[in-house]
This record gives structure tokens, sequence and C-alpha cells, in this order.
């Protein structure tokens, strides 16, 4: 947008008033000069949780480290209420749904590190196939309910903030190495530490895999490499900091999103496609922070500018050109539906007994996300107000390509060839600038908090094509209103919330609260939905207990389309769709104890979800297909459950075990014979010796049973199956 705000010139502006700040701020700061740390967090301290004006839950550092998970998805089996859906096994690229949001990419949920969006492109195109490398993260916060309106812009489910390594106090640092089956390799380091005001941290990030799944007929690599570095830098006067961080981070993945017809899972489900041998997901990215943290007598003020950039290109089969050779339909999701319904043709291409001419497309996308954001926290009375501000803008570039190769009769593949560069293939820029706030009062009286807040989102929206014949600096656009190749769309919507929490006693806090949600869609209207809750948390010792009710009613269910959902819009990718009215209620129940003994302790930790999410009214569109009113919502198990059972001794000697158990769920709405997703079950196992102060070995075993259950249909009838049985070893050093 050629007259927006030029928001270098902005936040440069901005770093330099904060600068200034900090110069001066000894001259009338507050004499508390308590640690500042520099993660921004969203809940906080263990009393913030139990005053909390909705359900949240915090997993520390301590208890990711008994699993040792690289996995998001495992880990966020703690939080009921989370649902997700693995694809290539090892979390690369998650799915999250918080309380029935959509499912495909996390798009429907805030997902933060240090309480910035890291999405690529938060408004323009959340769904972005990136997620911050969970290995390296510290701890995680999972908030839902009223709080959530404070985050954003995706208020219907809720938030998730990763924390990153913080700055040691003292200069240390830490050292794991871990080594596992089908050539994984995991190495994860990190040493800093403060002097007077300065302090600093240097991580690094190593993880790469050979993958567990084979490719028929031609073989190939499966695995991935995926390698992060960060720098932190912290510069502390009295109650004021400032923390400089910056991540670089880099992936190649040799993953396929091509699930399996039924007979080829029921065959082999650890087996690709042939014609996948070429998929290559290959991924940058830079992501740069300044935050200030300071104190101002009666005022806390949290300021953060950033500036995240990100390249990715997903090299994936796109079509089988077979039509008139074998008189099938082209599209890989149409051909695994074909195959699925009986055509031995179908079956025979995917196996590679047919030959066929196998289109490849680079699905290459440029984000920018950048801006700054600041909140101011003051107690007035029994009043605890919070104001917070956020400007940003984001992008994504689409410039798509295509190769080609010849799969023969024998299931051969030929090199590729034939490159073809934009060739109306959706080449197209879109652009978000975006402004929104939010006022936060809790009212303290007594026994009795209550939290009312208010947000406004305004955000402006364009949409440009590329022309076919562009050039590489890509200047021609294709204009002209009447095919909606050039729009603009402004919007601005507000939500409010309120929230109370009631303690009954010492120990037992009554909850409850309403919030309106929203997440905005590219140049369409925002989903909407009215959300509440009512909930009892009781905590005693080390015993902590939650149970929750919530429910959501959506007025405009909205689903953007996406080659990975396998709707049947792919030709309009992008496009946005409405399924009308939708409930989603359930109950969220969370516990954990320790049990002592002698010289033993027995820990325990449950979560459980039992969800009925269904569509209100009857509808059709390409995306969600032929709904009729009372079908189940995509993806929403009716239930889901996790119990992890360990033991710790005095001699450094613990260990868990951990079962995951999802009920069953569709892949699309109209859910056929080849859309169901059985209830399964996962059980993983690890030990864990502390040999001294500074030395731990560990063993970790994943799916002990070694199940191949489906466990998710992408797209829609491509069936997948968890990881098989993994073995896992590593050592972890301190100092």
């Amino acid at each position: 947008m050629e007259n927006w705000p030029n928001t270098h010139t902005k936040i440069n502006f901005v770093i330099m008033g904060l600068l200034t700040i900090l110069f001066f701020a000894p001259a009338f700061a507050d004499e508390n000069t308590e640690e500042v740390i520099e993660s921004v967090t969203i809940i906080g301290s263990a009393e913030d949780l139990r005053k909390l004006p909705g359900s949240g839950q915090v997993i520390s550092n301590e208890d990711l480290l008994k699993a040792m998970d690289t996995d998001i998805q495992k880990i966020l089996t703690a939080v009921p209420g989370v649902y997700m859906r693995t694809e290539e096994g090892y979390g690369l690229r998650p799915n999250i749904s918080i309380r029935g949001t959509a499912i495909e990419r996390s798009a429907k949920v805030a997902i933060m590190e240090d309480g910035v969006l890291v999405a690529p492109s938060p408004y323009t195109s959340s769904s972005a196939y990136y997620f911050p490398t969970t290995g390296r993260i510290h701890s995680v916060e999972v908030l839902k309910g009223p709080a959530a309106v404070s985050q954003g812009p995706q208020t219907i489910g809720g938030a998730i903030n990763l924390i990153s390594t913080p700055i040691p106090i003292t200069t240390s640092g830490k050292f794991v190495q871990e080594l596992g089956e089908n050539g994984m390799m995991r190495t994860h380091a990190y040493f800093g530490g403060t002097s007077g005001n300065f302090g600093a941290l240097v991580e690094v990030h190593e993880h790469e895999s050979d993958g567990f799944d084979s490719i028929a007929n031609v073989g190939g690599d499966t695995g991935f490499n995926k390698s992060d570095f960060v720098f932190k830098a912290r510069y502390e006067s009295g109650a004021h900091s400032l923390t400089l961080k910056m991540v670089d981070l880099d992936e190649t993945s040799n993953q396929s999103y091509v699930g399996l017809s039924q007979a080829s899972f029921n065959a082999n489900p650890r087996v690709r496609y042939g014609a996948t041998a070429y998929d290559k997901m290959m991924n940058d990215g830079d992501q740069t922070s300044l935050t200030y943290v300071g104190n101002f007598e009666n005022f806390n003020v949290q300021f953060t500018s950033w500036q995240n950039d990100y390249y990715r290109d997903w090299f994936k089969v796109s079509d089988f050109n077979n039509k008139k050779a074998h008189g099938e339909q082209d599209d890989i999701n149409e051909l695994i539906s074909d195959a699925n319904n009986g055509s031995a043709n179908a079956q025979a291409i995917l196996d590679g007994k047919l030959p066929v001419q196998i289109e490849y497309k680079h699905n290459n996308r440029y984000y920018t996300n950048e801006g700054y954001q600041f909140s101011i926290n003051t107690s007035m009375g029994i009043h605890d107000l919070t104001l917070g501000y956020r400007d940003m803008e984001d992008s994504e570039s689409r410039v798509q390509a295509h190769e080609y190769a010849d799969q023969a009769a024998d299931g051969s593949l030929s090199p590729l060839y034939g490159y073809i560069g934009l060739n109306n293939s959706n080449n197209r820029l879109r652009e978000s600038t975006a402004t929104s706030y939010y006022l936060q009062d809790t009212m303290d009286f007594g026994k009795l908090d209550v939290t009312i807040g208010y947000r406004s989102e305004d955000y402006d929206q364009r949409h440009r094509r590329w022309s076919d014949r562009a050039g590489p600096n890509l200047t021609m656009v294709r204009t002209g209103e009447a095919d909606n190749r050039d729009t603009f769309t402004k919007n601005d919507h507000t939500t409010s919330s309120i929230g109370a929490t009631y303690d009954l006693s010492d120990n037992v806090t009554l909850v409850a609260g309403f919030h309106e949600g929203m997440t905005p869609m590219f140049g369409a209207d925002p989903e909407e939905a009215d959300n509440t809750e009512l909930g009892i948390r009781y905590s005693a010792g080390t015993t902590n207990i939650e149970a929750f009710y919530f429910s959501s009613e959506y007025s405009n269910l909205a689903a953007e389309c996406t080659l990975v959902s396998g709707a049947a819009c792919n030709a309009d990718e992008s496009a946005v769709f409405s399924g009308g009215a939708a409930d989603v209620e359930g109950i969220e129940l969370s516990g954990s104890w320790v049990l002592e003994g002698d010289g033993v302790n027995y820990p325990i930790a449950l979560a459980y979800t039992s969800t009925d999410a269904t569509f209100k009214n009857s509808s059709e569109s390409d995306y969600f297909g032929v709904v009729a009113a009372g079908d189940d919502l995509p993806y929403v198990p009716s239930s889901s459950m996790s119990l992890v059972a360990g033991f710790v001794t005095d001699n450094g000697l613990s260990g868990n075990m951990r079962i995951i158990d999802v009920g069953s769920s569709c892949s699309i709405a109209a859910c056929g014979t080849y859309n169901k997703i059985n209830a399964h079950t996962i059980i993983d196992l690890n030990i864990r010796k502390s040999l001294n102060d500074l030395m731990d070995i560990y063993a970790i075993i994943e799916n002990v049973s070694d199940d191949a259950d489906i466990i998710s249909r992408a797209p829609s009838e491509g069936a997948r199956s968890q990881k098989p049985r993994t073995i896992k070893v590593g050592f972890s050093y301190k100092f």
C-alpha cells in the first residue's frame, strides 16, 4: 500500500525514544530493584494463575525436562481443551485447535514467543507452515477464556505463548546431546551470564532425522534437518531493562503432505508413494525484537518492537497429467478419493504401475511481520488497570513455478524437467496493516475479583495479483474490479469480556466468564463467536485440580481454503467460505497430585476433555461440502485424555509413563467412510538418572506398542499413521 507509514522509520523512532527513557530512567525510577526478566509472559506467577479470570495453564521447564519432547503437540496434551492433528510425526508443522477452533496450521490460535506474534503473517496468512522450534523452548503458557481478549487477533479459542531460554543470572550453560532411531540426532546448547548491568546468551539447537517412512519404487530421504541460532543481550539499570533478541532459523524437510489411499495404508502405512520422492520443504527466517521492561513507581511498562521475515518453498506433488491416457482425475487428492472408491487405474497410478507425467509445484511464499506493542499497568484503589496497544503490518508474496517428472510403468521417476515460471497459479501480493488496543480492569472486592475487558481491532487489507508474464522484479499487476484482481478492504471490530473469581476458601476458587471472540479472515468478514465458561479451582499443597465447562456459539464459522485441508476449492486457494452457525461445548478436567512414599514420590497428572461440536444449520460450499444441521465439526474428537504417572527417588532416578487417548473424529463435516479417524491410544515411557549435580542421562520410548492407527487424513481422505515405536537416548550437562 503506497501511502502506508514507513514501518522501519516508525520503529526506529520509537526505539530511539526508548533508549532516551532508559538513559534518564534512574533519575525517576522506583527504588525497587528486583530482578527484571526479559521474557514477556501472559499469565505470570502461580498467584496470577489462581486469580486468572479464565482457564489457563503453565507448563514449566521442570515439566518439559521430564519427557524432553520436541513435538509441541505432545506437550500440549497436558492441557485440556486443546486438540491436535499430527502431520509428519515430528511436530514440525503442528495443527492445533483450542476449544474447537479450526485446526489447519494452528491458524485460529494466537501463537506467540515471548509475547510477540510469531505466525509469519498473523492477519494476512496465519496458516503459514511455521512454528517455533519446540526443543529450545523453556516453558509454555496456554490462555483460554475471557483473558484471551488481551492477546489476539485470534480470540475465540485462546493463545499459546512459548517462553524462550532466559539469560542466566550467573555465567553458566547447558549441553544436551540426543541420539535415536532412524538417524535422529539432536544437539541443544546455550551459554550466557550477567555481569554488572549487562547480560547475554548464545543458543544453538540442531535437530535432524532420516525419517521413519520409506518411499515406494524409488527410495529416497524422508527426514529433515532443522537448525536455530538464538542471541540475546540485555542491559539492566535498576528497575529497567532493555533486551535484544535475534533468531536465525533454517529447515530442509523431505516431507510430503500426501496421505495414502485406504488400500495402500492397509498394505503398509509407512510407505509413501514414489511420486512424492521429490517433495521437499525448504524454509529460513530471521526474527529480531527489542523489549523494554520498566517500573515507574505506580506504573509497569512493557514495550517490544519486532521484525520477522520468513521464506518457505514447499515443492510437492500437485497433479498427475493422466486424464487422457487413463481416464482418471489429475488432482492428487481426487486421485486418492477415486482409489478409495474402487478405481483400479487410480490405485495403479498411485502405486507407480501406470506411466504418467507428474506435475510438481513450488509453493513459494515470502512473509513479513513487523511492528511494535506496549502495555501499561497500574493500580488505583481496588482497580488493577492495563492498557495495551499494537501497531503492525504483515504481508504474503506468492511466486509459484512448476516442474515435471515422468513416472514409468515400473514406478521409476525421470529427473525433473520443464521448469515453468509464473504460470496462472494465484501468484499474488497480499498485505495487511493493523492497529489494536485493549483495556482491562480487575477490581478487587476482597474474596471476589471482577475483570472487565475491551478490545478493538482495526485492519486494512490489500490483495493484488502478479502478471503471469511478470519478470523477477514483479512490477506488473493484473487489475480490474470485475475479476477481483485488485482489492482493498477495511475492517474494524470490537470485542468485550467479563470474568470473575471468588475465593470460597484458601484452597477453592470459583471462576466464571464471558467473552466475545473473533478471528480475522483475509478479505472477508471475521469469524465470530460468543464464549462462556464456568469453573472451579482447588489447590492444597502438591494437589491441584481444575474443572471447567465451556461453550462457544459461532454466528459465523469461517474457513480459508488450503491444499492441506483437502477441500474441493483448490482452484480458488485462500478463498474464505462460511459454514454458518455452530456450537461447541464441553467439559475440561485437569489435576496433579504427588503421592509420597518411603524415599520415593509418585507424581500423577491428568488432563481430560469431553466435547460436543456441531453445525447448527445446513449448508453447501466448496470448502465444507454438503453439511446437515447436527453434523460434527471436523477434527474435534468427542473426548481426549492424557495421563502421566511417574516416580522420583531420593537417589536421582526418575521415570514417567504417558498415556494419550484420543476419541474418534472426521476430516470433513460430511463424514464418509474414508474421512473417519478412529479412536487411538499412544503410550510413551521415559527414565532419567542424575549422575551428579551437573549431569543427567535419559532414555525415551515413544509409541511403546508400535501401533499404526490412522491419526489424521490430510488431505481429507489421505490416511496417515503415527510415528512408529522410536527409542532415543541422551544426556544433559550443566556447566
